[in-house]
């Protein structure tokens, strides 16, 4: 079979095991990721005014306590995406030797995670793992392992493998991640004002990026007596063991689990990774008969990914709400917002990145308003149809 096959057919039976671990990695990350919306959208920070000569700064006064839910469920999903390469391995030498491992056998299977050859070279060379053949310095599945390591990259303590392990080392033996909310960006909600932010909006945020939030930090400041709104923007970050380095949480687990579930495990089982990738949502609450065919139909987007959908399409139905205001012939605000509500997220966006792309163009953008105006009137149509005579259209 092709290592193409849509339906993961390049994942042999001894390893179908990844994707139920995989499945549990989604799940648990979309949990974290509802869990640090719902704390960042409640009101993260306080503020106060304090006059300041001829201007007025505004100063964080409180920052809400972190729900210490986070920090564990980094550490479970971190500590299972380790799992997913440990056990892939375990299986890929059990196979390899066509036999199930002794206890002692067992105890030296462990995925390495190193910063130079040599250390590698000292991995392989142990007396006891040298008695196992597939482990054999040279051989497929050492090559494998050897094409994985952290030396591999010019920043050894930037490769996903090295993070994995720092990360987990310290849950396992330490404390959970160290996460806190720190300063994303503040930016005033005309760029042309003359308002002084702590910290400017940026594309792209890298790990190292923000800053911390502290009680009496100042946010911004404005001259006295304007009134400039501004917007603040919260992040859950966690702090990388070995370098001290913030990252913004959601990044962080995007990062690491993409590298596990189309890298990682795939170059473990094949020696490559231009493979179709796994489907990270498989339903693992329900009992599959089979395995394989249950992945013809599991969700294809991670859940980062599907978070981000989400929270572009809850501001995206409040945008445009806002914009079909300015039109006279839109039905009632009731009806407009129920019409959005009915949107999945995919459409909701769509409409989003269409009013984007006609922006500062007026006629086509007035075309585009008038088109969701329309949508929005045939939706109280519909309704009107479904409640019947004498029914409400409500």
């Amino acid at each position: 079979m092709s290592l193409h096959d849509a339906d993961g057919s390049w994942l042999p039976e001894h390893q179908l095991h990844v994707v139920e671990t995989l499945a549990h990695v989604d799940h648990t990350i979309e949990r974290l990721l509802r869990l640090t919306h719902d704390y960042t959208e409640r009101g993260t920070i306080t503020f106060a005014e304090v006059s300041n000569g001829d201007r007025v700064d505004a100063v964080v006064r409180e920052v809400a306590p972190l729900p210490q839910a986070i920090p564990r469920l980094v550490a479970d999903a971190l500590t299972q995406l380790r799992a997913a390469l440990e056990h892939t391995l375990y299986a890929e030498v059990e196979a390899t030797l066509g036999r199930s491992l002794t206890e002692e056998e067992a105890k030296t299977v462990e995925m390495p995670a190193t910063c130079d050859v040599s250390a590698l070279t000292q991995w392989l060379g142990n007396p006891r793992r040298r008695r196992l053949p597939a482990l054999n310095a040279g051989t497929p599945l050492a090559q494998r392992i050897e094409r994985l390591q952290p030396f591999q990259r010019r920043t050894p303590n930037e490769h996903p493998l090295r993070l994995l392990a720092v990360y987990t080392n310290v849950a396992k033996h330490r404390a959970p991640a160290v996460a806190a909310t720190r300063l994303g960006a503040v930016h005033p909600d005309d760029p042309h004002s003359d308002l002084t932010v702590a910290l400017p909006l940026k594309h792209g945020p890298q790990p190292g990026d923000g800053l911390p939030l502290r009680e009496g930090d100042i946010l911004a400041s404005a001259p006295r007596g304007a009134r400039i709104p501004f917007s603040v923007w919260p992040t859950v970050s966690l702090q990388r063991p070995h370098t001290g380095v913030w990252a913004i949480a959601a990044d962080e687990l995007k990062l690491l689990e993409e590298w596990v579930r189309t890298v990682a495990v795939p170059v473990l089982v094949t020696g490559r990774h231009d493979v179709s990738p796994l489907p990270p949502q498989l339903d693992i609450t329900v009992g599959h008969r089979d395995v394989r065919d249950a992945l013809a139909t599991a969700g294809r987007t991670p859940a980062v990914v599907r978070s981000r959908d989400r929270i572009a399409a809850i501001t995206g139905r409040d945008g445009r709400a806002d914009f079909l205001a300015f039109f006279a012939e839109r039905p009632e605000a009731e009806t407009v917002r129920a019409w959005l509500d009915s949107l999945d997220d995919p459409q909701v966006i769509e409409y989003v990145l269409h009013l984007r792309t006609v922006n500062g163009r007026p006629r086509e953008l007035i075309e585009a308003g008038s088109e969701l105006v329309n949508e929005a009137r045939r939706y109280k149509e519909r309704i009107g149809e479904q409640s019947g005579p004498g029914g409400s259209d409500a």
